[in-house]
């Protein structure tokens, strides 16, 4: 294999792992927004419940209302926990899809430089060739 042909299997390969890094850092982005819906949705019952728990004198007797009170917030601290944990991870998959990105411009760049170098090496024995006929003429 020649130079040329080593940068563009380390392009292939740089950027192969970039496409990667970004299809988990994908997979994290939906876990977090499904996490946040989930949140919200639990809002929503818990501000439903709260407008007809305000009517519902049946359900106070029992002890309903505080079990449902418990149980919302059971679940919103545990969705808030995954999110904590869905959010620290993604942190760090930003960095290393930074980091994979930063490694494909910069074989971008050497491969282009590499390919600037050889076509002015080329263009200048191309001259240097033509000097040389010029002259013998």
């Amino acid at each position: 294999m020649n130079q040329t042909d080593d940068l563009n299997a380390l392009a292939a390969i740089t950027n192969a792992r970039y496409a990667q890094q970004q299809q988990r850092f994908a997979k994290l982005l939906a876990e977090e927004e499904r996490i946040r819906a989930e949140l919200s949705r639990l809002d929503d019952m818990d501000r439903t419940a709260r407008s007809a728990n305000a009517t519902a004198i049946p359900m106070r007797t029992i002890g309903a209302d505080v079990i449902w009170q418990g149980w919302i917030g059971r679940s919103r601290t545990a969705l808030n926990m995954a999110l904590a944990r869905v959010l620290a991870v993604k942190e760090h998959h930003l960095a290393e899809v930074r980091r994979a990105y930063g490694k494909v411009l910069v074989v971008q760049e050497i491969r282009d430089q590499h390919l600037t170098d050889k076509r002015k090496s080329r263009t200048s024995a191309a001259l240097s060739r033509a000097i040389e006929e010029a002259v013998r003429t």
